[in-house]
């Protein structure tokens, strides 16, 4: 991997550093030894995929880039796709999602008055990137304030992007295929973590083509809407297909493990009742030691502690019953069978897990659809991929798995009480 000198700037600065200590898979490890790789290392891979996408996109397959943007232009896209991908994740808080409980209201962040939608909500870990984003443009000048606000608006879509970005009708026409590269349905985020967090912890879930995608990869122009779309020929449908199918068995069998969401509760509630004695005040100078290391020192103090001890203990939870799906009569019994655990006296907590795995719909087209040619005696078309793939038309389009769980030490008699009631009728 190579990067320009401002993109090693970026990389050297504190921000981009502290990735280093929070891991990408959070609790994984405890269950796939390997799976302690960083944000650190993903974010490095992700920009270097940027590139490589991008310039993949300016080769003119099917429409060609420079018919409406200049070679400085282009050039300029290029290096904010990249500095959009090394820094999507540089506000991630330690142990992947769950400490996020303890971060503070987003008017508390030092932020543009444009980004403040609800300054009394809670903060995301998207909002701290994009605080950081304006803070290495105003405080550090790494980029400028045009690239900060870009870069911004291509990671969050809620603002309209400069006239950098405008082609020569006056329109925004790139701008949602660098959003689509970033945050869409074929994006260099998942393409790293799924082959990075795969080979991490050792599984083959998430195994794909990456060097066929990419070179499948090409541009669409949507000329009434005024945009470019991310779009495939109708002969690289299954290499997308094999990517989604990739994407679902790593959130089935990794991401929404059982082990995971056990001890991403324990975390969690480790802050909502006040175990740990950490407060994140908004200040991005503070959140430079806001670390996994920091994290486990504040889990050791308070050791003795429910929640904590089960944290540092590696106490696992006993999964007591998992529901894959929608389904009203399974979902119906889980709630029966944890009724019957607490009316038993025993402790139980419910994780629910979800991801939206593909955002295309049929017969729609939008600022995230990705296009398939279609080629048919000289003559082309274009339709939503949709419209295209079988395995779009046959799947539900969401994962959701919801799991009970009792305590390890009250496992035996959960089930106990579970079978004696279900027997009873």
């Amino acid at each position: 991997m190579e990067f320009s000198a401002r993109e090693m700037a970026l990389i050297d600065s504190p921000f981009f550093q502290r990735l280093r200590q929070i891991t990408q898979l959070g609790f994984a490890g405890l269950v796939f030894p390997g799976a302690t790789h960083t944000r650190f290392a993903h974010s490095l891979g992700t920009a270097h995929l940027a590139g490589r996408v991008f310039d993949q996109l300016c080769k003119g397959n099917n429409y060609d880039l420079r018919a409406d943007y200049n070679l400085e232009q282009l050039n300029y896209a290029r290096s904010l796709l990249r500095f959009a991908a090394l820094l999507h994740d540089v506000g991630h808080p330690p142990f992947s999602h769950a400490a996020e409980a303890v971060l503070p209201r987003l008017g508390q962040l030092p932020m543009p008055d444009f980004l403040l939608d609800d300054p009394n909500r809670q903060a995301t870990h998207e909002d701290y990137s994009h605080a950081i984003i304006h803070h290495l443009a105003e405080s550090r000048g790494l980029i400028s304030r045009e690239e900060a606000s870009d870069l911004v608006s291509i990671l969050s879509k809620k603002h309209e992007p400069s006239d950098q970005l405008k082609a020569k009708d006056g329109r925004h026409l790139i701008y949602p295929l660098l959003c689509q590269l970033i945050n869409g349905e074929i994006d260099v985020d998942r393409m790293d973590y799924l082959l990075r967090d795969a080979y991490n912890a050792g599984v083959p879930y998430g195994k794909f083509d990456l060097d066929r995608l990419i070179g499948a990869m090409a541009v669409y122009k949507e000329d009434q809407a005024g945009w470019f779309l991310l779009s495939l020929k109708e002969e690289d449908v299954p290499t997308y297909e094999n990517f989604l199918l990739s994407r679902i068995h790593m959130f089935q069998q990794i991401y929404f493990h059982k082990t995971l969401g056990a001890f991403s509760h324990y975390l969690t509630r480790a802050f909502v009742d006040k175990e740990l004695e950490i407060e994140v005040d908004g200040s991005l100078e503070q959140f430079l030691g806001f670390t996994e290391s920091r994290l486990r020192q504040a889990l050791a103090q308070v050791s003795h502690k429910k929640w904590s001890s089960r944290i540092l203990g590696r106490v696992k939870a006993k999964n007591i019953l998992r529901v894959v799906g929608e389904d009203t009569a399974d979902l119906a019994r889980l709630v029966m069978v944890e009724e019957i655990i607490n009316r038993a006296g025993i402790e139980s907590f419910v994780v629910r897990s979800s991801n939206q795995y593909s955002s295309q719909i049929e017969g729609q087209v939008n600022q995230g659809t990705v296009m398939v040619i279609q080629s048919e005696f000289g003559k082309t078309r274009a339709l939503p991929l949709a419209s295209r793939s079988d395995l779009l038309d046959t799947r539900e389009k969401r994962i959701l798995i919801t799991q009970l769980y009792v305590h390890r030490e009250d496992a035996a008699r959960a089930i106990e009480e579970i079978n004696l009631k279900l027997a009873d009728g």
